[in-house]
């Protein structure tokens, strides 16, 4: 396939060329399409292989927020069981040990605190919010963002599915092109060979005729000898009887 090619040399440059100008042929010469000439296409396969890393991409980051969103829940999970654990009327905060066995805390260095419920609300008003989705009266906004959240992923992954089948359609429409055009090329090879082989014939062919010809001169030139020899030298002469000598 001439147009995957990386090589920038003069030989692949050109054949890639006439392959895109084929395949513009090719694509013009189908029924109710508007007319592209190669630069327009290669420019639209061009844009097709940029969509199709981008669509690829937006694919993987997905992947990865599908993988990461279980461990976000679990961990909003954990603090809303932790809120739901704490104590309602006080706590007795102490100060711990520093030491295993060698502290003997005495009475006088453990100091408790009272902390009555409506102060604990009130720090935890002010600190700590775990927003719950039921059980209030008021709506609350993570709830609503979870399902908004829910129906732009649904859309998002709806619209994936309908990019990846029209992309896959397109590719499918593109090789089908480029076979097309590697067939005309083919086609295009076998029918030059073929001028070759038939230009080779007519070469050969003319090359044996004359030889021909020079054979055929030789040949009329040694029989005209010949017949000079033989009219010169008749055989009747040989026969005739040596002469006496005095």
């Amino acid at each position: 396939m001439y147009l995957s090619v990386k090589k920038s040399d003069a030989r692949t440059i050109a054949l890639k060329q006439r392959t895109w100008q084929a395949l513009a042929h090719e694509y013009n010469s189908q029924p109710s399409v508007s007319l592209r000439d190669f630069k327009q296409l290669k420019k639209c396969w061009e844009n097709i292989k940029a969509r199709t890393k981008k669509i690829m991409a937006h694919e993987r980051r997905e992947k990865v927020k599908r993988s990461i969103s279980p461990l976000i829940n679990t961990h909003i999970i954990g603090k809303e069981k932790i809120a739901s654990i704490m104590p309602e009327q006080m706590y007795f905060l102490q100060s711990p040990p520093e030491e295993d066995s060698e502290y003997h805390p005495d009475a006088s260095s453990q100091e408790s605190f009272v902390i009555s419920s409506r102060e604990l609300c009130e720090e935890e008003k002010e600190l700590v919010h775990f927003p719950v989705c039921e059980g209030t009266s008021q709506p609350e906004p993570s709830c609503s963002d979870v399902r908004i959240a829910a129906d732009k992923n649904y859309r998002s992954k709806a619209s994936q599915e309908s990019a990846l089948k029209k992309m896959h359609e397109e590719e499918h429409h593109q090789q089908m092109s480029i076979l097309q055009l590697q067939l005309i090329q083919m086609n295009e090879v076998h029918v030059a060979k073929i001028q070759q082989i038939e230009r080779e014939c007519e070469m050969a062919e003319e090359e044996h005729r004359i030889k021909m010809e020079v054979l055929n001169k030789k040949k009329m030139y040694w029989e005209r000898k010949l017949q000079t020899i033989t009219k010169e030298w008749p055989v009747s002469s040989f026969n005739r009887p040596f002469p006496n000598s005095p």
